[in-house]
């Protein structure tokens, strides 16, 4: 196994385990009436902010506007993938919208193998199986009913797989000779300008209001600082089949967070299906010294 490539997956473990915030956040917001509309924006506003200040600070030496302008596509597929997640979250149930987020397990290998016209590995295969499983347990699909779900909702829970997924397999290709801070200073700007485009009210209103800043900064640093600079320092280095499953550890720690901010306790198949998707990650870590 490359040195260091443990490392490198447990900061995609953590990244993934970041973005498992995201959902009791959004809900504990909307309680106190802030909503996605109203913050998007902003996070990304802060989040440009505070990267490229840090890059400047180091005096990182800035690449062509070409170069800068393909780290700040991926960006856009985040940007993307918030703007959906969290508008499904507002319609769907918090498992159904993470459930729909999590077909980026498979979205993300199908892409790879389609991309690079090669067929995943078996211990990728097995964990994305497993990880799957346990997703549709710890989602809590066998304890309601799914029948009544908001089609609009569902379309965006989708989309914010396919962009999540692009976003990962991108990350490992894009501009990966260019340092993790470059990277993680250029990436909000995309992320800025597509969710402005899709809530410019949020410049004439929430701007101003002082309950949507503090709420604005955590999404910053949980949303978007924390996991992109995470997975744009390790992602290059790994598989997107590793990376993909590595990251599903948002679902097990969305599931505990909900429980823990929101009071949303788990059921009993909610945390067999928490601990199947980390028994995916494990199975896919365990496999990766022997490479098959």
């Amino acid at each position: 196994m490359r040195k260091g490539a443990a490392l490198d997956a447990l900061l995609i473990f953590l990244a993934g385990a970041s973005y498992g915030f995201i959902v009791p956040a959004v809900k504990a917001a909307a309680e106190i009436g802030v909503h996605p509309a109203d913050f998007l924006p902003l996070q990304y506003l802060v989040a440009l902010a505070a990267c490229l200040g840090f890059a400047l600070a180091r005096r990182v030496s800035f690449p062509s506007a070409r170069t800068c302008g393909k780290i700040a596509l991926l960006g856009v597929f985040t940007g993307l993938t918030s703007i959906c997640y969290y508008s499904s979250v507002s319609l769907l149930p918090s498992a159904a919208a993470l459930t729909l987020l999590f077909q980026y397990v498979w979205v993300s290998v199908l892409i790879e193998c389609v991309v690079e016209q090669h067929l995943p590995t078996r211990s990728t295969v097995i964990a994305v199986v497993i990880v799957l499983f346990g997703t549709v347990f710890a989602a809590g699909i066998f304890e309601g009913s799914f029948q009544t779900l908001d089609p609009l909702g569902v379309a965006l829970g989708a989309g914010s797989a396919v962009f999540y997924a692009l976003f990962l397999y991108l990350s490992g290709r894009i501009a990966t000779d260019q340092p993790a801070s470059l990277r993680a200073a250029f990436l909000p700007l995309g992320g800025l300008v597509v969710t402005s485009l899709a809530n410019p009210a949020c410049f004439t209103t929430a701007l101003f209001d002082a309950n949507v800043w503090p709420i604005a900064i955590g999404m910053s640093v949980l949303g978007v600082i924390l996991p992109t600079t995470l997975i744009n320092y390790a992602s290059p280095k790994l598989s997107p089949g590793m990376v993909s499953v590595m990251a599903s550890s948002e679902l097990p720690v969305g599931i505990f967070a909900a429980w823990a901010l929101v009071g949303d306790a788990p059921t009993p198949l909610a945390l067999f299906g928490a601990f199947l998707v980390l028994a995916g990650i494990v199975v896919k870590q365990l496999a990766a010294p022997r490479n098959v």
